[in-house]
């Protein structure tokens, strides 16, 4: 899925924001929002939008030198999510089906999403588990996916936020753990889940966990290492949890399901479903 022009004000946001997080130095700010606008101005919008947010990351970083700026704000959501884990885990095994009710509740945690919207609270990720249970699924039939998956050698679960992990840890204590594989980002990207974030989520409980060798907000295979990339070719089923991983996968061949909350016009007007949305989606469906 490439950039568009309407993506350019949420980039500057973001751009502005991890600033702002990195460094307390408003000229140092102002010298690297300058440096980011230079880039966004000259950037080619072929790209997906997390491959031009990933070129402000690097700006950011290299200017303040500030490795992971939304750390803290990654614990404070896994924290918040851990804390409704014994809730969550209620609601899946009082469903008269589990794997769709833990697959509800892991689209629905992708509210937790500091690339589509600048601050994400509490009330926002409590609100996830009367939300998931009660919108509408839209997209592909969920026993479609758990067929695919009982009679996959290989699952490839590419993660998301941080504290989205805990929502799909529950969705993960669903499948046969030592045929599924997690990947989290290979190095800070915005607030997605690392694999210190994974681990706090207690994602390596459940699965196998790796990283992707990338540093983008989404999984830009280029960009990825060797060894990832030789897993994702061979994984029977992949699941890409988010906006990001459907911005840049989106137009892959490999037997992949999206799983994602709609949350910019953009990825409504790309994948035909309205804003706020609960979406499973089968790449060739899209």
């Amino acid at each position: 899925m490439k950039a568009e022009l309407q993506c350019l004000p949420c980039l500057v946001r973001q751009a502005r924001e991890v600033a702002m997080i990195s460094t307390d130095d408003l000229q140092l700010q102002k010298k690297t929002m300058r440096s980011c606008l230079k880039y966004m101005s000259e950037t080619d919008l072929d790209q997906s939008p997390p491959e031009i947010a990933q070129g402000i990351g690097r700006i950011v970083k290299s200017m303040t030198g500030t490795e992971d700026p939304y750390r803290e704000v990654k614990s404070l959501h896994t924290a918040a999510a851990l804390k409704m884990l014994p809730e969550m885990e209620k609601i899946v095994t009082e469903s008269h089906d589990p794997f769709v009710a833990g697959l509800r509740l892991a689209i629905a945690g992708n509210i937790i999403d500091l690339g589509a919207k600048e601050k994400v609270s509490d009330e926002d990720i409590c609100s996830v588990l009367s939300e998931a249970m009660e919108q509408p699924l839209c997209g592909a039939d969920p026993l479609q996916l758990k067929s695919e998956i009982d009679s996959a050698k290989s699952v490839l679960y590419l993660a998301d936020n941080a504290g989205e992990t805990v929502f799909d840890r529950i969705f993960l204590e669903q499948f046969i753990s030592e045929k599924v594989t997690v990947a989290v980002r290979g190095a800070p990207a915005i607030n997605d889940a690392t694999l210190d974030d994974a681990r706090d989520a207690g994602i390596h409980r459940v699965a196998r966990l790796i990283d992707n060798g990338s540093g983008a907000p989404a999984t830009v295979l280029s960009d990825c290492s060797g060894e990832f990339r030789r897993i994702f070719r061979k994984a029977d089923v992949i699941i890409a949890k988010g906006q990001g991983n459907y911005e840049s996968l989106s137009s892959s061949h490999a037997n992949i399901y999206f799983l994602f909350r709609v949350k910019c016009n953009l990825v409504a007007e790309h994948s035909g479903f309205p804003m706020g949305s609960l979406v499973l989606l089968k790449a060739m469906d899209g």
